[in-house]
């Protein structure tokens, strides 16, 4: 009965369900209810659960106690007996004992445990004290907020509150900067905006959308001038109406008319004349309104014409006049949209994410709303560029530069004039080549190059002639050369094409006779006026550079010899392989000596040939250990890959239904881990960071500086 108890606690608490299995929990019971003193080995044999590290364990040893404490008087005597221990395992009210791992089960556990403290209180709280007790404990004392959800302890809640302060004080700092920027900013932005508004109005002289409850009839004769052309030569074109029977003698056509003369507005209606009064100053001024009308070609004043403009077919023609307010506004524009509408962008987010600064965030909508409106504007304009011509906007802004270029007349390049003419044609145009001109220029700035060069004692070409002076001069007395036989001439050539070809050095420019300076470094003498020594030793003989200069290492790769045998292994298909590697095979390893039929010829290579048939017939090839090992980790299953594993069988878990905790988590930060910390990948870099030490020291290792590293 005792190995049946603890046998069912254990596969109870080890299944790594979130519910327990009916069936076992029953069996459980039903042991419980025997005696007492099953009962309270049950309470001990849960109790061991619950200490230990893994919270999956421990969240179903504690439903097992949730299930007996509400049916047993006996096993609630003994978990209020040593209630805080039992607290501290389930709810973390320890904080130097906290949950163990995994984070999830823990959570449950947590959530789980503050529900049934709550209840177990609710029902047995007036017949055991100390659960009445501990209830009261852990909501005053340990500030366990029964209410909460998340069922978290006070320690999170604290660091939950202490971030959220952190945050808010951050968003506060952040929204008070925002204003200070907004106040520094509001005035340049503001510049911005008029000053686009400006040369909105230059390019445009109208309104996109006008507005006839605000705009008056009383307008000057130069707009309706700008208006006309702008109708007439970029807008689209106009349309006239049918004439009214009481048009009369009135021109309806612009909204530049007075509004005493009764005409109607752009795109409106005509209104009926007023009856003349006989006034002077009427005649005065239906003479001026006639000739108004001829000097703008209507014609006749007994017709109407209602000019639409649309926003859609709006363009504007970049030109020469209107130049440098197409580039001001496009340069405005820049700013707003790369500079000011970011900045309002954040600014708003900011006051939002704060709440706090209403005013603020209020302004910064509608400074966001006025430079929207400022780059859709410009979009409307569908200003095209002047082409087939180079606009020099450098010398728009100084005119000292403009009244220059005005005294020059451009002329245009002559057809067929060649500012260069090449070499090779030159002497069609009776020309003399430049070849050797360009070569006496060229020799000559080479020249003058390499005395800079010397004349700089820090330089290598200083240094050089420095040595070339201390060198004896060549002996120009030379023995005449006596003509070889054609023999010894044959013999001379042979001997010249089979001697190896060696890069040019000083022992070979020195051959046979001895080096004046082998071996000597020279020191510059001090110019200190007080620091300079007695005795100068101006030669330093160094035996290692003497025998340097004297000697060179030859590397000597060997004779190639081709290779004549064959793997001759079996093949798949009966034949032998022919592959012709000279040490080992890809396919079949090692290459040995076979003989026809593919059989090694050596006892211990046909020995060692029989063991792997045998392995084989033993472990199909479909079951090679790698590809077993790629496919479990896929699919989670387990295909007996440790079977055939050169390094035995491994450990088998003794709980293979819960999590493992020793498992590292499948992160991304894990996964590049494995990578970069590979013992392969450590061992790589050891020896890459060797190499370059290696090739430093043997590059450098004459120098002092170096020397010491």
């Amino acid at each position: 009965m005792d190995q049946k108890l603890s046998k069912l606690v254990e596969e109870l608490t080890t299944s790594g369900e979130p519910r327990l299995n009916p069936e076992k929990m029953k069996e459980l019971k039903k042991i419980c209810k025997s005696s007492e003193e099953q009962l309270s080995r049950a309470y001990r044999l849960l109790i061991a659960q619950l200490t230990q590290e893994h919270a999956e364990i421990r969240l179903s040893a504690f439903q097992i106690v949730d299930e007996l404490f509400a049916r047993s008087h006996q096993f609630r005597m003994l978990v209020v007996s040593n209630f805080q221990e039992f607290l501290e395992l389930t709810l973390g009210t320890d904080p130097a004992q906290p949950l163990p791992p995994p984070r999830e089960a823990a959570h449950r556990l947590r959530q789980a445990a503050t529900r049934a403290v709550e209840g177990w209180n609710e029902k047995f709280g007036e017949a055991y004290k100390k659960l009445a007790l501990g209830y009261h404990f852990l909501r005053h004392n340990k500030k366990v907020d029964f209410q909460d959800t998340n069922a978290r302890t006070l320690a999170e809640r604290k660091r939950e509150e202490e971030k959220q302060k952190h945050l808010d004080k951050i968003y506060q700092e952040r929204a008070s900067q925002a204003e200070r920027e907004m106040q520094e900013m509001s005035g340049e932005i503001e510049s911005c905006l008029t000053e686009v508004e400006s040369c909105f109005r230059l390019l445009v002289p109208f309104d996109f959308d006008p507005n006839p409850e605000t705009e008056s009839l009383g307008v000057a004769s130069g707009t309706f001038d700008a208006l006309h052309s702008s109708c007439a030569g970029q807008v689209g074109p106009c349309w006239s109406g049918t004439p009214e029977p009481w048009d009369g003698e009135q021109p309806c056509c612009s909204r530049d008319l007075p509004a005493s003369a009764g005409h109607p507005r752009v795109g409106g209606r005509a209104q009926p004349p007023q009856t003349a009064t006989g006034d002077p100053s009427d005649e005065d001024e239906d003479s001026d309104l006639e000739e108004f009308v001829r000097s703008h070609g209507l014609g006749s004043h007994k017709y109407m014409l209602d000019v639409e403009l649309y926003s859609e077919g709006l363009k504007v023609q970049e030109n020469e006049d209107n130049l440098a307010v197409v580039h001001a506004a496009r340069d405005t524009l820049k700013l707003i949209r790369n500079k000011f509408l970011p900045a309002v962008c954040s600014w708003i987010q900011r006051f939002t994410r704060v709440g706090t600064h209403g005013g603020c965030l209020k302004r910064a909508i509608d400074l966001k709303a006025e430079l929207e409106l400022a780059l859709r504007k410009y979009k409307e304009l569908n200003i095209e560029p002047k082409g087939g011509q180079r606009h020099r906007t450098e010398a728009l802004g100084n005119a000292e530069e403009d009244e220059d270029d005005e005294d020059f007349v451009e002329v245009p390049e002559k057809e067929g004039y060649e500012p260069h003419i090449p070499d090779h044609l030159r002497s069609e145009y009776g020309l003399e080549a430049t070849l050797e001109k360009d070569t006496a220029v060229r020799g000559l700035r080479t020249r003058m190059r390499k005395d800079e060069e010397e004349s700089d004692p820090t330089s290598a070409a200083a240094q050089l002639r420095r040595l070339r002076e201390h060198l004896p001069p060549p002996s120009s007395a030379s023995p005449p050369r006596v003509l070889p036989e054609p023999q010894e001439a044959q013999k001379l050539a042979a001997e010249r094409a089979r001697a190896p070809v060696v890069p040019y050095g000083v022992d070979l420019h020195y051959w046979g006779q001895e080096l004046p300076t082998a071996g000597k470094i020279l020191k510059s003498d001090s110019e200190h006026r007080f620091w300079k020594p007695s005795e100068v030793e101006e030669e330093v003989v160094n035996a290692d550079v003497s025998e340097m200069l004297r000697s060179r290492h030859i590397t000597f790769a060997g004779r190639f010899e081709p290779v004549q045998h064959r793997c001759r292994a079996p093949r798949p298909d009966g034949r032998l392989c022919e592959r012709q590697d000279r040490l080992k095979c890809p396919f079949h390893g090692k290459i040995i000596p076979r003989d026809d039929e593919g059989r090694p010829l050596d006892p211990e290579d046909r020995a060692r040939e029989q063991r792997r048939q045998l392995q084989k017939q033993e472990r199909p090839e479909w079951q090679d250990p790698e590809l077993m090992r790629d496919v479990e980790a896929a699919t989670g299953q387990d295909l007996g890959s440790s079977r055939y594993s050169g390094k035995g069988r491994g450990k088998k878990r003794r709980y293979p239904s819960l999590t493992n905790l020793k498992a590292q988590a499948d992160t991304a930060r894990a996964r590049i881990g494995r990578k970069v910390f590979a013992k392969a990948a450590v061992r790589r870099v050891v020896t890459a960071m060797n190499q370059m030490d290696q090739k430093k020291h043997e590059k450098f290792s004459n120098q002092f500086n170096y020397a010491l590293n």
